[in-house]
């Protein structure tokens, strides 16, 4: 469904910048295309950080379901750099909750 499809800000021109977020803030994907298939383009995409339940000075998982790489960011402004030659896109999955030392067993 694109019912809740909602294109965000980017400052570069050959960027695409879209995302969904779930009603219940529990499932949010962004989308960022690089939309010149010859050159590498970045730029600072900013995050809808109040639609999806984040503070601003709270830290979150950006998790690339496409590349598989994974990103600490913090704040609403957050850089993205896109080859074509090598990852056209990224399809980031947000984790709003971070793992600290204390959530796991081993910690004492």
């Amino acid at each position: 469904m694109t019912n809740n499809l909602k294109f965000y800000h980017v400052d570069n021109d050959n960027l695409l910048y879209f995302g969904k977020i779930s009603e219940d803030l529990s499932d949010i994907i962004l989308i960022v295309v690089n939309l010149d298939p010859h050159y590498t383009q970045s730029g600072w995409i900013q995050v809808p950080l109040s639609a999806m339940g984040i503070e601003p000075d709270q830290s979150f998982l950006a998790q690339d379901l496409l590349g598989g790489g994974q990103y600490i960011w913090q704040g609403e402004y957050n850089y993205v750099e896109l080859n074509p030659n090598i990852l056209p896109a990224h399809i980031l999955k947000i984790k709003k909750k971070l793992k600290k030392e204390t959530d796991f067993d081993y910690f004492i």
